[in-house]
């Protein structure tokens, strides 16, 4: 519903290796293939399609983020440390309040907030809003 760099049809039908069979018998799975349930909320970075048809985020599982509803709001989060992911980005292309929650923070972050990691998405890809 939102596109943070590129262009995309209204709709996007993500291909991957794996899966199961629909009668449930049968199944592939792929170590970091991540998987998706219908009625959840996702960012996915994406490259585009390869040769073969396929379209999993980059980074299989690292490119998906759970968008997760709490007190404070929409958060995101894929299990890694956002500190661990930003390591080496220079300052000015991380936003401000990013920088602030990164950089005090004593333990690992595991999440942010959905429009804050949306506007860290967009200053990684050049496209500031």
């Amino acid at each position: 519903t939102d596109v943070l760099k590129g262009t995309v049809q209204a709709t996007h039908v993500i291909k991957q290796i794996g899966g199961k069979m629909p009668a449930g018998e049968l199944s592939y799975r792929v170590d970091g293939v991540p998987t998706f349930a219908v009625g959840e909320d996702y960012v996915v970075l994406l490259a585009g399609v390869s040769a073969a048809g396929f379209s999993s985020p980059i980074g299989l599982a690292q490119g998906k983020f759970t968008v997760q509803q709490d007190a404070s709001g929409q958060r995101v989060s894929n299990g890694r440390d956002f500190r661990e992911m930003t390591a080496g980005m220079p300052a000015v292309v991380l936003p401000q309040v990013t920088a602030k929650v990164l950089g005090e923070a004593t333990a690992p972050v595991r999440h942010l907030g959905l429009d804050e990691f949306k506007q860290l998405v967009r200053a990684r890809a050049g496209r500031v809003q």
